[in-house]
């Protein structure tokens, strides 16, 4: 190959990888932020965990619907209404509702920063069940993970204060609660993704489950305050906390590999705590930054056990 090939197929992979991170660090920006946004609309604009769990579900799955039939048109809809697909799609839509639901009542008791991080550790529940149900023996990376998480949370959890109680046992608990649902709908669509692909799955999960949530907690009857900025939160927290973000990462994939991809999405509990700091006044010591950084680690020590 002469040097000048080579330097155009050096320039084109340089591009792909830098296309690659640029897209998996937008995906954990975006996710992080979305986090922030939720917390504003339940602490100023009288949003209950309720509505945000409803209206989010809804509306990013009634978008994302809307996007898999403008690319495919009625395809993936026959698919979706076969017994088994649905079946897997409504049990899927289930976690996702436990998943956000409990997400938002660690924000509501805690705050983003915090709930975002605890959520980091859901590929561990994931390692626990796959060395349960698989009998697969634990790796030594992933055991330092384990022990990284574990620091982490005790870290955020007492502050550095081992002495006395200074934390929300709500908060904690709901963030490591939607952390492990995170795992289960990690492991329970597998099949169901592999014959329909992502989108659909995860438009018509969160469309129709949102549609039942909204009837038991309807949008319209709630003490939502909708001013300017709630709506602009709100649209934050479908478009780029929900779709661009998920969006991103998938693509990501296509030019760096997923253990690189999920090592990036580091930058989620990073973009949290910048942003609930500056604009939520939410404060973060020194210790529980060091906590962040510990779970922070797991991310990293599971990502270079995949590779």
């Amino acid at each position: 190959m002469s040097a000048p090939t080579q330097f155009f197929a050096w320039c084109n992979m340089f591009s792909k990888t830098f296309k690659g991170i640029t897209l998996a660090l937008i995906a954990g920006i975006c996710w992080g932020s979305m986090g922030v946004a939720a917390q504003y609309l339940m602490a100023h604009c009288q949003f209950t965990v309720f509505d945000l769990t409803s209206i989010r579900l809804f509306g990013a799955g009634a978008l994302l619907v809307a996007i898999d039939f403008a690319v495919h048109g009625k395809k993936h809809a026959r698919q979706v209404l076969d017994s088994v697909n649905l079946r897997s799609i409504i049990i899927y839509g289930l976690i996702l509702v436990c998943s956000q639901s409990t997400f938002f009542l660690s924000i509501s008791n805690s705050n983003a920063a915090t709930a975002t991080i605890l959520v980091l550790t859901s590929p561990l529940f994931v390692i626990a069940y796959m060395a349960i149900r698989h009998h697969r023996r634990i790796k030594p990376l992933e055991l330092a993970a384990l022990v990284f998480a574990m620091i982490g949370v005790l870290l955020i959890v007492t502050k550095g204060h081992f002495d006395s109680v200074d934390f929300s046992i709500a908060g904690v608990g709901f963030g490591l609660l939607s952390a492990m649902f995170g795992a289960m709908g990690t492991i329970q669509p597998a099949n169901v993704v592999r014959r329909l692909t992502v989108i659909p799955v995860i438009g018509w999960a969160m469309l129709i489950v949102g549609f039942v949530a909204c009837l038991f907690n309807n949008p319209f009857t709630t003490d939502a305050i909708w001013r300017t900025r709630a709506v602009l939160s709100y649209s934050h927290v479908v478009i780029f906390g929900t779709i661009t973000a998920f969006c991103c990462y998938l693509k990501s994939m296509e030019f760096i590999a997923p253990s690189t991809a999920s090592m990036l999405t580091c930058s989620e509990p990073l973009s949290a705590v910048i942003l609930s700091v500056l604009l939520l006044g939410t404060t973060f010591g020194i210790v529980e930054g060091i906590g962040a950084l510990c779970i922070v680690m797991t991310v990293l020590l599971l990502a270079k056990s995949k590779a």
